[in-house]
């Protein structure tokens, strides 16, 4: 294979040694591995994984975005929110899921050559390039949470963004290596790094819709998160789920492919069960909010109120989107809130035993 030119960027789990020093090893591992996740998503957005190195990854590739910090501090974002989720709906007293929030990020970046080599199945990359971002992990940047840029990388920046930057010198057996680092520790404080939830009340409710199924409530609550009955009562072509947090549905995406490139992400912020949901999914520069509710009624029948809230931006074209996202929902709405009663109706009587026998044709 050819060399190859591009960025290499290595974003490394702080803290974790002692971690796993200190705490249970099945759960931190489990803890670990869903971090790692998010991490992979985020990084594999712009670049290709190259590897998981234990408690890293490591990623490269020729281009970066626009402005690669933001991206960056991006990621760090999401990492956190998602330490933040396990840190809300864990119930677990074991010292890994006590001290999770010990953990934080930090990434390097480098540019240079690499070649990518195949070991039967697996790639893998070498160079100095490689070596180098690996060696720049050993450091003394004053900071657990920090991005660590060489200047062959900085050079590669926006002016702006390198203007942000802490020069920064490593010495080396083999010379110096020339940096700049940015402390990423105030982000922790950022609210970006906090999961937001939006519960739509009546007061706030832009559309509602409320119907009375015949099942039970937990029956119900079924329907609506299992993503095989999901995908039939939305009639969508394809619907691939992710896992929330710590094997919660808090976290998790419902990514809906209706079509040739067309997906519409719907991911649960707050699940209370078998109470209330709420979730949330961009739609065309709007970001709609949806709280479910279930409630009891005598009968055995259950009570659904779906709430939606649009949060659009300012200005008259803010305004405008949010009027259009509003009436396709409430087309959908209406039909989604029938098809969720003929399900949650036809699972109920099929748990009882009660399935109705064909009528000869």
């Amino acid at each position: 294979m050819p060399t190859k030119t591009g960025h290499l960027v290595l974003a490394d789990i702080s803290g974790y040694t002692a971690f796993v020093a200190d705490t249970e090893l099945e759960h931190s591992r489990e803890i670990l591995s869903e971090l790692l996740e998010t991490m992979v998503r985020c990084l594999g957005q712009h670049l290709t994984i190259g590897q998981i190195e234990g408690d890293a990854i490591f990623a490269l590739g020729e281009k970066l975005p626009a402005d690669p910090v933001a991206w960056l501090e991006d990621c760090f974002f999401r990492f956190h929110r998602h330490l933040n989720r396990i840190k809300t709906v864990t119930t677990c007293p074991c010292k890994a899921c006590a001290n999770v929030g010990i953990l934080t990020l930090k990434f390097v970046c480098h540019y240079g050559e690499y070649l990518p080599q195949t070991f039967g199945n697996k790639e893998t990359f070498v160079g100095n390039a490689v070596n180098m971002v690996h060696r720049l992990l050993k450091n003394k940047v004053p900071s657990r949470e920090y991005l660590l840029v060489t200047r062959t990388a900085l050079e590669r920046f926006p002016a702006a963004v390198r203007s942000q930057t802490t020069p920064h010198r490593e010495d080396y057996d083999l010379g110096g290596v020339d940096c700049g680092w940015m402390d990423l520790s105030a982000l922790r404080n950022d609210p970006r790094a906090r999961e937001e939830v939006k519960t739509v009340d009546e007061q706030h409710a832009q559309l509602r819709t409320e119907a009375i199924v015949d099942a039970p409530r937990d029956v119900v609550w079924t329907v609506l998160t299992d993503p095989t009955m999901r995908r039939q009562w939305m009639g969508v072509e394809r619907l691939d789920y992710k896992p929330g947090t710590r094997h919660t549905l808090v976290g998790a995406e419902y990514h809906c492919i209706h079509g040739e490139g067309q997906e519409t992400v719907f991911r649960v912020a707050e699940a209370l069960e078998p109470d209330r949901m709420t979730m949330a999914a961009p739609m065309g520069g709007v970001l709609m909010w949806q709280t479910t509710q279930l409630h009891d009624e005598d009968d055995g029948r259950t009570r659904v109120i779906s709430r939606f809230r649009f949060d659009a931006p300012k200005g008259v074209g803010g305004m405008i989107r949010g009027l259009v996202t509003k009436r396709i929902m409430k087309k959908y709405a209406d039909r989604y809130s029938s098809s969720i009663a003929r399900d949650a109706e036809a699972l109920a009587k099929r748990s009882a035993g009660q399935v109705a026998a064909p009528t000869p044709g």
